[in-house]
């Protein structure tokens, strides 16, 4: 009898373990090991030798090598992760027109991610986005589409943005399936994607949640800038409760516009 019991508790104790990582969810998909690029501590090293090594090691992995050496990056112990408060810095607020939007071509390296299947300009009114999401299990609910310096063209990577403080984009949720009915459960959360920051990480944003109720259809996310040159930049989007959404794959519709009181740089 004492056998059975204890057989069932360490069944129920796997099962809440499995339901906890599973309710969490997708979030810590972007603030993991692979966007973490913060050096290890290590107490013989100064700061000034972290941060050199850093920058070595950026160098290195860069298709953009050439001028990566150069990116100012402050020290910090604390890396900026997603969702975290930002250093404001003085400065007008940075946003992408509808053609740097189309140039956005790199998605994260894990092949088994949310991707993006087409895109098209809508003129005057921004860039949509299907964007396809493979099962609702980290790993496949989460996407950054963004030019960077880790791969694709890089066309926007090494802009001179000083003088930002921020970046800002408008995001539409235009349909989840194809429907766009408000009584729709399913939410996302998405962030305008900029980096390197001042800790050391590739990129970061601030989240905002998108629906398709009247409230949360249309949001304007904004990402405090800190740095002088572009090394990643474009967007986040991730499921919200995944248990909400299909297991089996979702596709939903994103509208990406500029925001009217953002400046636009050349590149």
């Amino acid at each position: 009898m004492n056998y059975r019991i204890i057989m069932m508790l360490c069944l129920f104790a796997v099962v809440a373990i499995v339901s906890v990582v599973f309710v969490c969810g997708c979030a810590p998909v972007l603030s993991g090991p692979k966007n973490d690029y913060t050096v290890q501590k290590d107490s013989n090293l100064t700061p000034e030798q972290r941060q050199l090594d850093w920058q070595k090691m950026k160098k290195s992995q860069s298709v953009h090598g050439e001028w990566i050496e150069d990116i100012s990056v402050r020290s910090s112990e604390i890396p900026v992760g997603m969702g975290e408060p930002g250093q404001s810095r003085p400065g007008r607020i940075l946003t992408l027109s509808e053609k740097q939007l189309v140039l956005l071509d790199w998605h994260s390296s894990n092949r088994s991610g949310a991707r993006v299947k087409s895109k098209r300009i809508l003129a005057g009114q921004g860039v949509e986005f299907d964007i396809y999401f493979p099962s609702n299990n980290p790993g496949s609910c989460s996407l950054d589409f963004v030019s960077s310096g880790e791969g694709g063209s890089g066309s926007l990577v090494g802009t001179d943005i000083r003088g930002y403080g921020a970046i800002a984009l408008k995001f539409t949720l235009v349909s989840i399936y194809g429907q766009s009915e408000p009584g729709l459960k399913q939410k996302l959360v998405t962030g305008a994607v900029i980096g390197p920051t001042d800790a050391g990480r590739i990129s970061t944003y601030e989240p905002v949640t998108l629906g398709l109720a009247d409230s949360e259809k249309t949001v304007i996310a904004k990402t405090f800038v800190s740095t002088d040159r572009i090394y990643e930049i474009g967007f986040h989007v991730h499921m919200l409760n995944p248990q909400d959404w299909d297991r089996s794959g979702s596709m939903i519709t994103l509208r990406v516009e500029p925001v009217e009181d953002g400046g636009i740089v050349p590149f």
